[in-house]
């Protein structure tokens, strides 16, 4: 049955739908122009010009701007390559905050790698840009118009600060993910470990709680009474019960969430759950995070990718996460949300 009321009914999506399209008609690119500014003042006349012969396009993840979390950051990745590579540009990826991209992601048909004496704050020859998402049916379009427009003006550097998707549900994201980005030997060796006991093929649950089990920061979590917290966990987990006979019967779960008090309360309630242990962060609030931290996010993200198949559960006050669509994405696996 289709929800008509409320803020994850159909009429409240529709009207949010029809605000973000006229935001992006008429407003988005000042905005985008407005953000570009805010990182200016590090571009100084006095600083060393640009050494590159062609011209570089530079994600830039430096801790100057916030961007959402690792799958938001991944997908300006893949979206800024998308446009470089159909223009004929160079490209690079700056990702030091808040941990080094590429100790967990190395290159692999394309060396992104650029040191910090590589990139020039010459106005002369560098500048930044920004293009954010709203998440808007049209918004990609009008994301792409931007890209090629900056792209194109460009001089020896632009140093690119997004979270746009540019292919939301193509597979051509995931051939690109898999041009750019290979596991680390490490990862790798993490990532068959966690994969022995899921032998003979798994499917994903993913939840994300933004907060309302009071165990993860987030700018836009809500706050529920501890008996609330009790009925929804009951609730996901009855739900999880329900895919697993419908879909998976005889397979095992990998369920991941910004929770770890659900995954461990699932893990309780349901034999076939299994999960990756350790903490969950959300990176745009952290200065710095620990290596096991940063390795359960890409071990998650990357289980993902390799399952047979991958669910988003989601209910009123959960979050509509982007972080398994774009995992599945990456090989493209089926992917289904499922509002209940």
């Amino acid at each position: 049955m289709i929800k008509i009321r409320g803020k994850e009914g159909l009429l409240h999506r529709t009207g949010k739908e029809l605000q973000n399209v006229f935001q992006n008609l008429f407003k988005q690119r000042g905005k985008w122009r407005r953000k570009a500014l805010e990182v200016a003042t590090y571009y100084s006349a006095d600083a060393p010009r640009a050494t590159n012969a062609k011209k570089l396009i530079v994600c830039m993840y430096d801790g100057r701007m916030d961007h959402g979390g690792i799958a938001d950051r991944l997908r300006g990745v893949v979206s800024s390559y998308d446009v470089a590579k159909q223009l004929g540009f160079d490209f690079r990826i700056y990702f030091d905050h808040p941990f080094r991209l590429e100790d967990y992601l190395e290159p692999a048909a394309v060396d992104w790698r650029i040191t910090k004496e590589e990139l020039c704050y010459n106005p002369e020859d560098a500048e930044a840009m920004f293009c954010g998402s709203n998440g808007t049916l049209v918004e990609p379009f009008f994301q792409r118009l931007w890209f090629k427009k900056r792209f194109r003006e460009a001089r020896k550097q632009l140093h690119v600060y997004t979270n746009a998707l540019l292919l939301p549900r193509s597979k051509r994201y995931g051939k690109l993910f898999r041009e750019l980005f290979r596991p680390t030997e490490r990862l790798e060796q993490a990532l068959q470990h966690y994969s022995a006991p899921l032998e003979g093929g798994y499917v994903t649950i993913s939840l994300r709680f933004i907060g309302l089990l009071d165990d993860f920061t987030e700018r836009d979590g809500k706050h529920i009474a501890p008996e609330e917290q009790e009925r929804l966990m009951a609730r996901c987990v009855e739900k999880i019960r329900e895919v697993h006979g419908r879909y998976a019967k005889g397979r095992k779960v990998l369920l991941t969430s910004d929770s770890t008090r659900f995954l461990k309360y699932a893990a309780e309630q349901l034999d076939f759950v299994y999960y990756i242990p350790g903490d969950v962060v959300h990176i745009d609030y952290q200065d710095a995070t620990s290596d096991d931290i940063n390795m359960k996010l890409f071990v998650d993200m990357l289980m993902i990718s390799r399952a047979e198949r991958a669910f988003l559960l989601q209910t009123d006050g959960m979050y509509n996460s982007g972080f398994p669509r774009r995992a599945a994405q990456i090989t493209g696996i089926p992917f289904s949300h499922l509002r209940f």
